[in-house]
């Protein structure tokens, strides 16, 4: 029951990491165009941008995911990552335990 409580819990941040990161891949690539009708990848060309001009002389804003391997990589590198983390830091709390115990004999 605690691994999966963890297991859940890494999935939960490594989504929420991921998810910023295509946010903010978003947000470069709009800012980085100048230029109406070019389509900007972004994130490792997992995600894109493109402005275009409509005939009424609105600009229309084009967003979307190109690739979404890219983003199931990092989602699966920060869940590692998280599990990982986890792991190390019950192996230390064991070994803090197991030191006190030590001391107190």
């Amino acid at each position: 029951m605690k691994w999966l409580l963890r297991v859940i819990t890494a999935f939960s941040v490594s989504f929420v990491v991921t998810m910023a990161m295509v946010v903010a891949g978003f947000i470069m690539a709009m800012f980085s165009t100048m230029d109406v009708g070019v389509r900007k990848f972004g994130l490792f060309g997992a995600i894109f941008f493109e402005a275009h001009e409509q005939a009424s002389g609105a600009t229309a804003l084009e967003i979307g995911v190109a690739d979404g391997a890219p983003i199931a990589i990092i989602f699966g590198v920060v869940f590692v990552f998280c599990l990982a983390v986890t792991l190390v830091l019950e192996k230390l709390k064991l070994h803090k335990k197991q030191l006190l115990q030590a001391q107190q004999r």
